[in-house]
């Protein structure tokens, strides 16, 4: 059944896709993808942003988007990829393939003598940190995973981690992917390793580390609403109130 909820994500997806379809035609960005310099510094100023940090199975994805449908904020999740896709004109499958809860060493070690259009994990942090950021300068943006608030100056934003328990998760992946629970712990597994390796190899961080947010949320008892509330609350507390922050809180 199709919520008001659900409606309403699918509606900030397409704005998000159109507000990229817009940078893309931007001049600033054919002058800031030549400068990975301004990307490298975790000082520069940037507009306003939350970025969520998920267990997979958690809700962390539908709590994202309350978040932007709360705030009126576009929500960031796949559409970097397709954006991604069309800047640096790489292959979209390929790009599947090297994100952030699918790593695979055999191609960034053998890719390059296999596929010319292979893209390798590195090579794709590269082009993700720098669109990651010219999101963040436009402001107002939630981000959906990716390590999107190592990438990020932390005072223009709020760094939050989902979590749940692990039963709850199956559960979770068992109804989203119509698998048995078999296949939904393995996929689990598969996605939480992936995830913590991609913090781990490419920002030299522990994603499992709750000092690495400002609010840690267990969704065990409370619904995607009331996650996204507690978001908002916090967001508007500790940012637009606290030293360095910049931009409108649109509510």
């Amino acid at each position: 059944m199709t919520t008001k909820a659900n409606y309403t994500a699918a509606e900030l997806t397409v704005a998000a896709q159109r507000r990229l379809e817009r940078w893309l035609l931007s001049p600033e960005l054919q002058s800031h993808m030549l400068r990975a310099e301004d990307v490298q510094n975790k000082t520069t100023e940037t507009g306003l942003y939350v970025a969520i940090s998920r267990e997979a199975g958690s809700g962390g994805t539908e709590i994202a988007h309350e978040v932007g449908r709360q705030l009126g904020w576009d929500v960031l999740d796949k559409e970097l990829l397709d954006f991604m896709a069309e800047r640096y004109k790489l292959p979209r499958d390929m790009l599947d393939v090297v994100d952030e809860a699918r790593a695979n060493w055999f191609h960034d070690v053998l890719g390059v003598f296999l596929d010319a259009q292979v893209v390798s994990q590195d090579r794709y942090v590269a082009h993700l940190e720098r669109i990651v950021h010219l999101a963040a300068l436009h402001g107002n943006v939630v981000f959906v995973g990716r390590a999107a608030q190592y990438m990020l100056p932390r005072h223009c934003g709020l760094a939050v981690r989902i979590v749940a328990p692990r039963q709850r998760r199956v559960d979770n992946l068992t109804s989203r992917h119509v698998i048995d629970r078999s296949k939904a712990v393995q996929l689990l597994d598969d996605l939480d390793s992936a995830r913590v390796e991609f913090c781990r190899r490419h920002f030299h961080r522990n994603p499992l580390d709750p000092l690495e947010y400002d609010l840690v949320i267990n969704t065990a008892r409370m619904s995607v609403e009331t996650a996204a509330e507690m978001i908002v609350v916090a967001f508007g507390r500790i940012v637009r109130s606290g030293p360095g922050a910049s931009g409108t809180w649109a509510k």
